[in-house]
């Protein structure tokens, strides 16, 4: 336990200082991982290496990889801060970040996480929450209306980069019945429309008949609604939906919570010609660069 706490102390105080000399120094931290009911003990720097395999392809742009490093390593900072004192810091899922143990087989992925060694970013001299998802759908959400934690550097902003890649539309029908028993409801599904939006034009509340009364939908109901469809099928909550022929059709786009980085927005703009500072900064504005600087 001492061990555990010692770290989590320590991280604590060297962010302290990140605001003003942008570096911090530590011994490279060790991650506990959670893998097939394991729990396995990995250097920071080699585990980002598996997550950067498991949630972007090692064929995107050197700026999307290395964007997609600082984050990965970020969020890590932040996990094993909060979960120091438990058996492990993370999962290898998307639950958290997904970790492949192949990450070493690609040379661009190793060299996207080489050349952002130690990065991470910071807010107010302490480390920056950050998010991401596959794809924002063409506007990030507030991390206020998602989650109900306000950040000043998740907001709500127009995305034009995330509006062309594979999740820019889809569909989804599902039956009457399996919509209904999704949410916990029995009878015949009488209408469905969305009776309110958040800044984002996510869907905020849905408005739905059944067996002749009538119902909100909302909050954690609409997250419930997509984990049992599947996170996968109901891709995001930014959709429109109908009834039609006996089935509930959704039309979206988007694929995630969409709070703080879209990862084919990075890809596009990478693209573009924009670096990974340049990209970090537009999904999270405000934030600045710290340093983790090892003891030699």
């Amino acid at each position: 336990m001492r061990k555990r706490a010692s770290l989590k102390v320590l991280l604590l105080l060297l962010f302290l200082a990140a605001g003003q000399a942008g570096q911090v120094r530590a011994q490279e931290p060790q991650v506990r991982l959670m893998r097939g009911g394991r729990v396995m003990t990995l250097g920071l720097e080699d585990y980002l290496i598996g997550v950067l395999a498991g949630e972007v392809s090692p064929n995107w742009p050197l700026e999307a990889l290395k964007t997609m490093a600082v984050c990965a390593r970020t969020y890590t900072i932040n996990k094993m801060m909060v979960n120091s004192g438990g058996n492990y810091h993370l999962t290898d899922t998307m639950m958290d970040q997904v970790y492949k143990g192949n990450g070493r087989l690609w040379s661009s992925i190793r060299q996207a996480v080489d050349e952002t060694r130690n990065e991470v970013l910071t807010y107010e001299s302490a480390p920056a929450q950050v998010f991401y998802c596959a794809s924002s759908g063409g506007c990030t959400a507030s991390s206020l209306v998602v989650w109900g934690r306000y950040y000043p550097y998740l907001q709500a902003v127009a995305d034009i980069y995330s509006t062309s890649d594979p999740y820019a539309n889809w569909t989804l029908k599902v039956s009457e019945r399996d919509f209904l028993r999704a949410l916990g409801y029995t009878g015949h599904l009488g209408s469905i429309e969305v009776a309110e939006r958040d800044e984002s034009g996510r869907v905020g509340r849905l408005r739905i008949e059944v067996s002749g009364r009538s119902f909100q939908v909302a909050g954690r109901d609409i997250q419930r609604l997509r984990e049992r469809l599947g996170w996968e099928r109901l891709c995001s909550t930014l959709f429109d939906v109908k009834l039609e022929a006996g089935q509930v059709v959704f039309t979206g786009r988007g694929w995630g919570h969409g709070v703080g980085l879209s990862q084919w927005g990075s890809k596009r703009m990478a693209e573009s010609g924009f670096t990974y500072q340049q990209i970090l900064q537009f999904y999270f504005p405000g934030t600045t660069l710290g340093i983790i600087q090892s003891e030699e």
